[in-house]
């Protein structure tokens, strides 16, 4: 059984295709209920709290975070788990207080930067709509290939050009129904997707943990290399190791819990819910998929990183070929899965795992591109039609997937998926941290302060990998010395615009609001 042996035959095939078919027959049916722009963007605000937690999770249930949860697994091992308890305490709290959530969905927008305008100016609109596009589109920019590269894992696809074929076949067919029904075709799909990915995880946890002997079995194999996440030393062997570290924790631990409850894809389900209750109640009910999302995956990786141990001649194949760069821990837990789950359901779990994929990509392009139309093309434009917001929302759709084609094939995706994601997602949660938070609960919260915090989250461009090795190798170059990393990058990205906020907000207020008590519905 050689590294990329794998159980995929052609009743995989058949039902990969079934599937994939069936979805593209949904965004057809679902264009002949699109009647205006309300439904395209929002599906009318008609969504109860069962399709709404269904599409919720669908959507952030993607391939790209089964990617990186389960590289964490390979590489950190149980220490990976921490994420699930970050992120289940954010929601929890979010959905008991209804903090933010509740207060945004009462202003009745489509999109987060039309209140910008409704309690700033459209200028702060604007600069808001362009500050989210450009992290939205960057943070999704390795979502075509991470997704791609477990097909590639899982299928035993070697060949360059399969890579390539499967991202641009997978995208388009995204763009196909995203484009024709919108909302209603994402909801509806991921709803769809939702059920076939339960079943999927389902299946993948039951042959990991009957492999190896249960949680028990995983925690013995994986036990003399166990990382604590509070500590950088490894607690085992007392040697160094690529811990997460008390800086690494804090930051994410900020990302997180910020990112859950302003996140636009994440927003967008509280904005077509019926009530601002239901809102709070989405996020309440969500801490449980929320878990699995962040469980399961982890627990699939800590099985490749057994498997691998045990199996050493694979376990040597593998490792060779990341020193050599021809694959990256990323592929661990495709590879091991395609040897542990027989055909046929191993044809269902990647049609889950496609689910995963579809259910998070189309629900971001219509995030984007419906900002584009709504808060950046139609007030530049000086308004436009209902019917033309929906045309130029299509047309951003197309164009954000050329995009991000062109990104998936030039961006190598290696080690630091999770550092890419987490601040590409800054670049956006940084400025509007302040300028939501305080433009809902602070009556003094200015434009002049909302447009210097926006522009000031730029910089978590600057924890990009590259950017942090330039600054080290210049100014730090001892390696046994003080040291930028991404998790300090982070921080001062999350920090520096809330700082600047107040103070500018406080020197530049804007009169006609001065009056205004902190829970004065602001002029429209």
């Amino acid at each position: 059984m050689g590294l990329f042996h794998t159980e995929f035959g052609t009743v995989d095939w058949i039902i990969v295709a079934v599937y994939l078919a069936g979805s593209i027959g949904i965004g057809v049916w679902a264009n002949r209920y699109v009647g205006g722009l309300s439904d395209y963007l929002v599906a009318g605000r008609t969504l109860r709290i069962r399709l709404a937690l269904a599409t919720m999770t669908g959507t952030e249930l993607g391939l790209v975070t089964v990617m990186y949860v389960a590289q964490l697994g390979y590489t950190k091992q149980f220490a990976s788990l921490y994420l699930a308890v970050i992120e289940v305490f954010g929601l929890a709290v979010i959905g008991v207080t209804g903090l933010v959530v509740y207060r945004l969905r009462q202003e009745a927008v489509l999109t987060v930067p039309e209140y910008y305008q409704r309690r700033y100016t459209q200028r702060v609109r604007v600069v808001g709509a362009v500050m989210m596009v450009l992290a939205g589109v960057l943070n999704m920019g390795v979502f075509l290939k991470a997704g791609s590269l477990f097909l590639v894992g899982v299928t035993g696809l070697q060949d360059p050009l399969a890579l390539k074929l499967i991202m641009s076949g997978l995208l388009l067919m995204v763009l196909f129904y995203t484009v024709l029904g919108g909302m209603v075709s994402v909801v509806i799909t991921d709803l769809i997707q939702f059920l076939v990915l339960g079943v999927g995880s389902l299946i993948v946890s039951y042959y990991v943990l009957s492999e190896l002997g249960g949680i028990g079995g995983l925690w013995e194999l994986s036990a003399s290399t166990y990382v604590n996440p509070l500590l950088i030393d490894n607690p085992v062997t007392e040697a160094k190791a690529d811990g997460v570290g008390p800086w690494m924790l804090t930051a994410q631990w900020l990302t997180l819990s910020i990112a859950v409850m302003l996140w636009p894809a994440t927003v967008s389900r509280t904005l077509a819910v019926k009530t601002p209750t239901v809102a709070r109640r989405l996020y309440l009910f969500s801490t449980i998929p929320f878990l699995a999302r962040r469980t399961l995956p982890a627990l699939w990786g800590i099985g490749a990183f057994a498997f691998f141990a045990l199996h050493t001649d694979l376990g040597s194949e593998f490792q060779q070929s990341i020193d050599s760069k021809q694959l990256s821990t990323l592929s661990a837990m495709p590879l091991y899965l395609a040897k542990i789950i027989p055909s046929g359901l191993l044809g269902l779990v990647t049609a889950a795992m496609l689910a995963a994929f579809m259910s998070t990509h189309d629900s971001y392009l219509l995030c984007w591109s419906g900002v584009v139309a709504q808060d950046i093309v139609a007030p530049l434009c000086g308004g436009l039609s209902d019917r033309h917001r929906v045309l130029v929302t299509r047309i951003s759709i197309v164009v954000i997937g050329a995009f991000l084609l062109f990104w998936g094939l030039w961006y190598e995706v290696g080690q630091e998926l999770w550092d890419y994601l987490a601040i590409t997602g800054t670049v956006y949660l940084s400025g509007a941290l302040p300028v939501i938070v305080g433009g809902l609960y602070w009556r003094r919260a200015s434009s002049a302060g909302a447009l210097v915090a926006l522009v000031c989250g730029v910089m978590g461009v600057c924890g990009l990998t590259q950017v942090i090795d330039a600054i080290n190798s210049v100014f730090f170059p001892d390696p046994e010395g003080f040291q930028v990393f991404p998790a300090l990058m982070m921080l001062l990205t999350m920090v520096t615009p809330t700082l600047v906020f107040i103070p500018v907000s406080l020197l530049f207020p804007d009169r006609r609001r001065q009056d205004q008590s902190p829970d004065t519905e602001p002029v429209s």
